[in-house]
């Protein structure tokens, strides 16, 4: 059986405000707040923060730290 994998999408919400939406497995979405411009965003989902989320929220228990 596939495993389900958490997608993450970037949503400018207004000029200088940004988040994340992370679809969910479960079929939650779920907004990561807090980022002032894409490239945070960029950083973030092609960084270690974005493992330690997944961590945090149980989807990511194989991964090496």
């Amino acid at each position: 059986m596939a495993k389900s994998k958490v997608i993450f999408k970037p949503q400018r919400i207004a000029e200088g405000e940004w988040q994340i939406q992370a679809h969910c497995p479960d079929g939650q979405i779920r907004d990561i707040k807090g980022f002032k411009t894409k490239s945070e965003i960029d950083e973030w989902i092609g960084g270690s923060r974005r493992i330690d989320w997944l961590r945090s929220q149980g989807y990511a228990k194989g991964y090496a730290k």
